[in-house]
């Protein structure tokens, strides 16, 4: 079964590739703003602006689908903002 049967094609394996890159990329973006030493609000730490980059990217997200149709331009954007809360952690 899978792609042994010929029902798949090599774009999701592409596409899953694009997914994580979209994940890891968001995460990178977290290590940017929030510094590591400083658990706590306020102070250097931007948290509100990587939660405010978290809420725009969901949102263009459901624009890029609404408007274009395109689920892997949604999913890429919203697999970024995954990436950015899972690293805020």
């Amino acid at each position: 079964h899978g792609f042994a049967d010929g029902r798949h094609g090599w774009a999701e394996p592409d596409d899953a590739i694009k997914l994580l890159a979209c994940f890891l990329c968001g995460a990178f973006a977290c290590g940017l703003l929030v510094d590591r030493n400083s658990v706590h609000f306020g102070g250097k730490a931007l948290y509100g602006a990587a939660l405010v980059g978290n809420s725009m990217l969901l949102l263009i997200a459901v624009l890029v689908f609404d408007a274009y149709g395109d689920s892997l331009a949604a999913s890429c954007l919203s697999a970024c903002a995954c990436g950015l809360q899972n690293a805020m952690c």
